[in-house]
């Protein structure tokens, strides 16, 4: 089923190109983070595999079995940084069980940042032909995000840019050559980042392993429910106890699913990227349509830091007003620099995962969480406003309705 192309959660502000994306995240300039130089590791074969199951063997054998189909004798790449590699050689292991043939790639993140600070930006972003070859050459892909320490994206500013620059022309053709991929938000839960949020780690980690094992074809099964009415015309309507009362239009735009599954009928369409954890439904509504205020009960992550309070207002169509009660300056900055439709309505999310917990950086899939997006949304189906801003939030305990009908009634799907 089509599918956003990002793993959107550590919140979304800013003026990047690529919607869904998180500028608390590598992806922030383009789909699907990726990396810069890598160590070339053969499967990790030097390495005696202990008899106990490790606690990433679940995680891995979704991806490997259910995400990506990985047949014998089919070529995988897996990818990660230096935090990721215990993730990573799970994977490796169950690809290899499963009879396929993984190589592994490593990128070293004091080195990747030595490069960032120290190198002209003409040496960085930079992708040789025996890495296009490789890609031309696999079946399927899975990547551990990083870095580890958000921070330093911050502090190496438009720089950051440069080192990513490739990142378009990386999964324009990872998708002409039907790569099966996958992105584990597993990468994200590490300690620096933790602590730039005041996370308790342990908590954070055990969420997002248990939402990474939900069975895609549960989220599909709820998920069909809510884009079935989704899909349809009609008038919604959210509201909260916090003051949130907005209505939009739906127009008949295809709703789609994030289902943490690759199929046939998703290459064919182009959508060969998924995302776990997965859970999430979402359509393009008459982005003129957009009336009332919504209050974000969730705060918004920044490169470690949190917009709390945000505020959005809607009249004739259009976001006239927003505000926060703090770090509001984040958004204002990129607003003013921002060009194109940046006031109009992007879509409209509603998180299908029964095992995803608000309060960390996944809000966006916990089941029956509303996630309202303004501005780009011109990487989802339906969607056309191509502009360089973006602004989404989450909130829990809503109520949402179509034509009075109910869809969530306090946080709870009743579809």
């Amino acid at each position: 089923m089509a599918r956003l192309p990002l793993l959107r959660g550590e919140g979304f502000v800013g003026t990047v190109r690529s919607i869904a994306v998180s500028r608390d995240d590598p992806s922030a300039l383009g789909p699907f983070a990726r990396d810069m130089e890598h160590v070339f590791i053969r499967g990790a074969a030097s390495r005696r595999r202990e008899t106990t199951m490790s606690e990433y063997e679940a995680l891995a054998k979704n991806v490997i079995r259910r995400t990506l189909h990985i047949q014998p004798k089919e070529n995988v790449i897996v990818e990660c940084w230096n935090h990721g590699l215990p993730i990573a050689t799970e994977v490796v292991y169950q690809a290899r069980a499963a009879g396929a043939r993984p190589m592994l790639l490593l990128e070293d993140e004091d080195t990747y940042w030595r490069s960032v600070k120290t190198l002209p930006e003409s040496k960085l972003g930079q992708v040789g032909s025996h890495e296009w070859k490789a890609i031309a050459e696999a079946d399927g892909y899975v990547f551990i995000p990083g870095p580890a320490d958000i921070t330093k994206i911050r502090e190496a500013g438009k720089k950051y840019s440069a080192a990513t620059a490739y990142n378009e022309e990386w999964y324009r053709r990872a998708k002409r050559n039907r790569l099966r991929g996958a992105r584990l938000g597993l990468g994200y839960v590490t300690e620096p980042r933790a602590r730039s949020y005041g996370f308790d780690l342990p908590a954070w980690r055990e969420m997002v392993l248990a939402a990474s094992s939900v069975d895609g074809q549960q989220i599909v099964r709820t998920g069909r429910k809510v884009t079935k009415a989704l899909a349809k015309k009609g008038r919604v309507e959210i509201s909260h106890p916090n003051g949130t009362q907005f209505s939009c239009d739906l127009v008949g735009n295809p709703a789609g699913i994030e289902d943490g599954i690759i199929t046939k009928e998703d290459l064919d369409q182009g959508e060969n990227m998924a995302n776990l954890p997965a859970g999430e439904a979402f359509v393009v509504p008459d982005v003129k349509s957009g009336d009332g205020t919504i209050v974000f009960d969730q705060p918004i992550a920044w490169l470690g830091r949190w917009i709390r309070g945000v505020r959005v207002a809607f009249d004739g169509g259009r976001m006239t007003k927003f505000s926060a009660s703090e770090n509001e300056d984040l958004i204002r900055t990129e607003w003013e620099e921002a060009k194109g439709p940046k006031d109009l309505l992007g879509y409209l999310d509603i998180g299908l995962n029964p095992n995803a917990r608000s309060g960390f950086l996944q809000d966006v899939i916990v089941a029956g969480n509303v996630y309202v997006a303004v501005g780009a949304n011109d990487e989802v189906p339906g969607g056309k406003n191509k502009t360089d801003f973006y602004l989404g939030g989450s909130l829990t305990g809503a109520n949402v309705t179509i034509d009075g009908r109910e869809v969530i009634r306090s946080g709870n799907l009743t579809t």
